[in-house]
């Protein structure tokens, strides 16, 4: 028996045809995905007994295939040409069947809109970045430092991400808590707060596109809207929303996974203080062993074709397994050694080919720093509870715990309360001075009202022309109502979101 080789003797299964158990039609016998398994899901089991592909059941009467070999997936990220990531050929919505990573067009059209987020994201290099992800990360930690304890994703490694997001787009740290709250919303798997939670989102990019359309600034959303592609407001906005939807939770996840992994595993703990083991090899490590996504859709088979021992229809959804495939003998000899997988930088969590994910240094990055923020000021961290008592996200795609809970020796520093921002234009309490005594032109108006003709008259020199009359323009009556107008602006849609933001709602 091969495993992740896609061969074509996979057990127990016939080979290819319409009736093949190998073949989608046969749905009774395919795995299903939708409302299904979680952290269970037996992917060795699974790759030894189908090999590198194997029939699934995407959604009611979807039928799809879930990559299982390290190579198989590879070559689907890859091969342009036999697969699209593009839904709206094979799609009557014109959407994914399941959520999906990757940039949903292909050819020109795909490089149109990737490279100015790819040029966006390039700009922002460490020393703009780590001084941003330090500055979010004192002040989640600092909130807790006193009390002793706290849940390292809900109170640190989920709103982190968009606090630092936030501040890169150029707003205030309240637009950051915005995002994290309506962010944690999404996440709560109830449909009555998810769902306006999903709907604030999107005014929360649209309302950003539209003030940074007004007004730019040096920030990322700025240099997005100026790049010389010159995207539309709706493709920037469906741009950075992409960053986001596809960012937060890997991200989240894979900083609360390898603070987990910290944890529980003394001998990594003592190589990654110890420096054995660099902050950048040990991410890739946790990429390896508990990537934070398991399983991603992202392409469809463009025409009928064989591939890896089965028959591909066109149109049919491709879904990786990142988990079975990190595991897949041909490539993983790590066992239990934590150095064994750390520094190599193949596995799959970045994508590969044209749809390789263009935040890759951005989020590395982060994630370093978050993690080393953590351990440093955190002194004697430890778990809270026994391992087995931890909860685990629901379905096989997102991998990451719902709460991480730990204590640490307090610093004694009293936690400081959540701030509010007041909504812009901020208003700040300035002590209230005395006029200045007059002097110089800045207050000869004032004066002027004052002095009666002859006074006025004797501070004139004699030769000093009498200034020329200006001509009024046309619509002179018409001049002073334009100010008047002005104000009557219609309201900026970011502040209209911040004023009917309750936070926990």
């Amino acid at each position: 028996m091969r495993q992740g080789t896609g061969a074509d003797d996979r057990e127990g299964l016939p080979r290819g045809g319409a009736d093949a158990a190998g073949c989608p039609r046969g749905a009774d016998r395919a795995p299903r995905l939708h409302g299904g398994p979680g952290d269970d899901v037996p992917w060795d089991l699974l790759r030894a007994r189908h090999g590198g592909l194997v029939p699934v059941e995407v959604g009611p009467g979807e039928r799809g295939w879930l990559l299982l070999g390290y190579k198989e997936n590879l070559q689907v990220l890859r091969d342009r040409d036999l697969f699209s990531a593009d839904p709206r050929p094979w799609s009557p919505a014109g959407t994914a069947p399941v959520r999906s990573g990757a940039l949903a067009r292909d050819g020109e059209e795909h490089q149109r809109l990737r490279v100015p987020l790819v040029e966006a994201l390039a700009q922002v290099g460490t020393p703009q970045l780590v001084p941003v992800v330090e500055r979010a990360a004192v002040h989640l930690l600092g909130r807790v430092a006193a009390e002793g304890s706290a849940d390292l994703i809900g109170q640190y490694a989920a709103p982190l991400p968009a606090l630092v997001l936030n501040e890169l787009f150029g707003l205030p740290d309240a637009y950051g808590r915005l995002l994290a709250d309506l962010t944690t919303r999404l996440w709560s798997g109830e449909p009555d707060r998810s769902e306006p939670a999903a709907r604030a989102v999107r005014a929360y990019f649209a309302g950003l596109v539209a003030r940074k359309r007004a007004d730019p600034g040096e920030d990322l959303a700025s240099r997005l809207l100026a790049h010389p592609h010159g995207l539309t407001d709706e493709e920037a906005v469906a741009s950075l929303s992409l960053l986001w939807e596809t960012g937060h939770e890997p991200t989240t996840h894979l900083i609360g996974n390898a603070l987990l992994r910290l944890l529980e595993d003394p001998g990594v703990w003592t190589a990654y203080l110890g420096g054995t083991l660099t902050p950048e090899d040990f991410v890739d490590y946790v990429m390896w062993t508990d990537p934070p996504i398991r399983m991603l859709a992202g392409r469809y088979a463009t025409a009928d074709a064989g591939f890896a021992g089965a028959r591909l229809r066109r149109g049919e959804p491709m879904l990786f397994g990142f988990a079975s495939a990190h595991t897949d003998p041909s490539v993983f000899h790590g066992g239990d050694d934590a150095m064994a997988m750390a520094g190599n930088r193949s596995h799959l969590l970045w994508g590969a080919g044209a749809h390789r994910c263009p935040a890759t240094g951005f989020t590395r990055e982060l994630v370093r720093t978050a993690i080393d923020m953590a351990v440093d000021r955190m002194r004697g961290m430890v778990l809270a509870v026994e391992p087995h008592g931890l909860r685990r996200r629901g379905g096989p795609s997102v991998h990451g715990l719902v709460e991480l809970p730990v204590w640490f020796t307090a610093t004694g520093e009293r936690a400081e309360p959540a701030e509010e921002e007041p909504e812009a234009p901020v208003r700040r309490w300035i002590r209230k001075k005395r006029r200045p005594a007059s002097q110089g032109a800045r207050y000869q108006a004032p004066l002027a009202r004052e002095e009666n003709p002859d006074e006025r008259a004797a501070r004139v020199p004699a030769a000093a022309p009498r200034p020329r009359p200006r001509r009024p323009p046309q619509g002179a009556g018409a001049r002073y109502q334009a100010p008047f107008a002005e104000e009557e602006t219609r309201p900026d849609p970011l502040e209209v979101l911040l004023a009917a933001w309750r936070p926990g709602g």
